[in-house]
């Protein structure tokens, strides 16, 4: 009985100090946002809205033991998240939606639709989208003549090339979306920025197509890793 009674005091305590703990990481947040914290100490702070009945200190240290960064947290499967102790499919979809959560933020436009011409603003939201996927995908921007942004649409997964990715079909869109012009852009899972032969053959064929119907191709960019490239600034386009 003596022992049973220590238990449950020494586990009574280890609650409040993991409570405690997750209190300060709260007050911490609020007066200094994530500067004010550890990588791993951002990632327990998101934890625990998926886990809020234990702590999820060793669960955010050994996430980031496994994946390296935040980043790479976040963009992992779905079963590789599972596979770390503590991490159910509850906690794995959470680390997913703050991904797609994201993408809605960048692309969502404010009251007055603002233009998305800056280079850093379309290489995020492109970045957004593309970078950490498995396998290629092939993104179109739809934009108005004031170089808004009407749609995003992912035309194509798999590998890109002309079999496959038809100017006809992005061309339906942007005429479906009453688009002024379009910008189109693909990941490289290798990590090559490089684009193939393909990739020009195929941002030549568009423009010539989209010029036809009197929309204009303003660039098509290739993300690779961390980093975006511009067959524009490459004089492919």
């Amino acid at each position: 009985m003596v022992r049973e009674n220590m238990d449950a005091k020494k586990r009574k305590t280890e609650k409040l100090d993991y409570l405690g703990h997750r209190q300060r990481l709260k007050e911490r947040f609020l007066s200094h946002g994530l500067d004010g914290l550890h990588d791993y100490e951002a990632l327990e702070l998101l934890l625990s809205y998926a886990i809020p009945r234990q702590d999820v200190k060793p669960v955010a240290k050994d996430l980031l033991r496994n994946f390296k960064t935040i980043k790479k947290v976040i963009d992992a499967p779905l079963e590789r998240l599972q596979e770390i102790a503590g991490v159910g499919l509850h906690t794995a979809l959470l680390l997913k939606l703050c991904r797609d959560m994201l993408i809605l933020y960048l692309e969502a436009p404010d009251l007055e639709r603002q233009s998305v011409t800056s280079s850093s603003q379309i290489a995020n939201l492109c970045r957004a989208r593309l970078e950490g996927l498995s396998k290629e995908q092939f993104l179109v921007l739809f934009l108005d003549n004031r170089h808004r942004l009407i749609q995003s649409e992912v035309m194509h997964r798999g590998t890109v090339d002309m079999s496959v990715v038809y100017p006809r079909e992005v061309l339906s869109q942007a005429l479906k979306y009453h688009a002024a012009a379009i910008l189109v852009a693909h990941n490289h899972p290798g990590g090559s920025l490089n684009p193939s032969v393909e990739d020009i053959k195929i941002t030549v064929e568009l423009k010539n197509a989209a010029a036809v119907l009197g929309i204009r191709l303003l660039d098509h960019l290739i993300v690779a890793e961390s980093k975006v490239v511009s067959l524009k600034e490459l004089n492919e386009l």
